[in-house]
């Protein structure tokens, strides 16, 4: 993978096809490889830059009380300034959903459009938050996940169909968590910090100036349907998706129904040039 040097820390970044540039943001706790099933098609069609958030995959470990969701979203668009693209659009799942949104708001005449995907804008709940934190707290304390905590996360992020079709992809994510280094654990808890004790946006997205869509899955644990209708409600250019069986990691569990809807949300964008007879599927 590429890298970039932002603020002496290396980011990597995957950087495939060409056409109009797509910057696409993972959640927390994956890395590129949760677009594996969009970049497929995507990067016939699209420039897509797909980079590995700071602790994450192979970009290095960030943490302390400068990291925000501000300077995530400042940090992305330093790449794409490295990168000399200056107008694309965002695929934000979750985290990425949260900087991709602040980077639409803040820099409006380079982002062309924006897709949230199992993204809640509002922010946590009392009782979640308290669950989530205790949790964080735990880990930094053990400084690993024990089999208990993986099971928990497992729940969140999977639906239970998707647990039973798809075993390889859900025993993928507790490996990959289960040999965090101690560094990268560190980073994660600083950065959970950061996402689970984060403000509400709710007041502030009316001024998303572009195209936007709103993904969510219909027994998505994380990001309630209630929250995502309000988001669409607030944003007057927003189009809402539903997709059905699907849990936090729809881009994942549900390919088939996800991939036609980028498609057809991205066909639409003035910028872009999609020959839809061409497009195929897989």
């Amino acid at each position: 993978m590429p890298t970039c040097t932002i603020n002496g820390h290396e980011m990597h970044y995957l950087d495939q096809g060409e056409g109009f540039p797509l910057l696409l943001g993972h959640s927390f706790l994956w890395d590129s490889r949760v677009w594996r099933p969009q970049l497929q098609f995507l990067s016939e069609h699209f420039r897509c830059i797909v980079p590995d958030l700071w602790s994450h995959g192979q970009s290095q470990t960030v943490r302390g009380d400068g990291l925000s969701l501000e300077r995530l979203a400042e940090d992305h668009h330093q790449l794409m300034q490295h990168l000399k693209i200056d107008r694309y659009g965002i695929l934000g799942m979750s985290t990425g959903g949260l900087w991709g949104t602040m980077l639409a708001m803040k820099y409006p005449d380079e982002v062309a459009s924006l897709i949230l995907i199992s993204c809640s804008l509002s922010n946590e709940t009392a009782s979640k938050r308290a669950e989530y934190l205790q949790l964080i707290n735990a880990v930094e304390t053990q400084r690993q996940l024990t089999s208990e905590q993986l099971d928990a996360l497992v729940q969140i992020y999977f639906s239970e169909q998707a647990q039973m079709l798809y075993p390889a992809v859900v025993e993928t994510f507790r490996f990959d968590l289960m040999f965090l280094s101690p560094e990268q654990i560190s980073g994660l808890v600083s950065l959970g910090r950061v996402l689970f004790q984060r403000p509400s946006m709710l007041d502030e997205i009316a001024a998303v100036r572009c195209p936007a869509m709103i993904i969510s899955g219909d027994q998505d644990a994380s990001c309630s349907l209630t929250t995502t209708q309000t988001m669409h409600d607030l944003m007057p250019e927003s189009q809402l998706a539903v997709i059905e069986n699907a849990g936090h990691m729809l881009t994942l569990e549900q390919p088939v129904q996800v991939n036609p809807l980028l498609v057809n949300f991205l066909a639409s964008i003035d910028e872009v040039n999609l020959d839809m007879s061409k497009l195929v599927f897989i």
